[in-house]
C-alpha cells in the first residue's frame, strides 16, 4: 500500500481508529529512529509524555471537528521537551 492509498484511507477511520494508528505509528517511529541513530530515546512510560497525551485526548475529545494549527503543536511540543 502506497503512502497515498493510506493517506486516502485516513478519512474513513472514526477517532479511536485515528488514535490506535497514530500510537502505532509513534511506536514505529521511535522504533526505528532508536536503531539508525542511537538517540531519540523515549520510555513510554515517562510521566509527563502520558500526561501530554493525555491532556492532547481531552482536547480533541473536547473539541470535535477543530484542530490546531502546525505552529500551536510544535510550540506545545516544545515545551514538552525542554523540560
Amino acid at each position: 500500500m502506497s503512502f497515498v492509498e493510506i493517506e486516502a484511507e485516513l478519512d474513513k477511520l472514526d477517532a479511536d481508529e485515528l488514535r490506535l494508528l497514530a500510537l502505532k505509528s509513534w511506536t514505529a517511529f521511535v522504533r526505528e529512529e532508536s536503531c539508525a541513530t542511537g538517540g531519540n530515546e523515549c520510555d513510554e512510560t515517562d510521566p509527563e509524555i502520558l500526561n501530554a497525551l493525555d491532556e492532547a485526548i481531552a482536547v480533541a475529545d473536547g473539541k470535535p471537528g477543530q484542530g490546531h494549527s502546525a505552529a500551536d503543536v510544535r510550540a506545545r511540543l516544545g515545551k514538552w521537551i525542554s523540560g
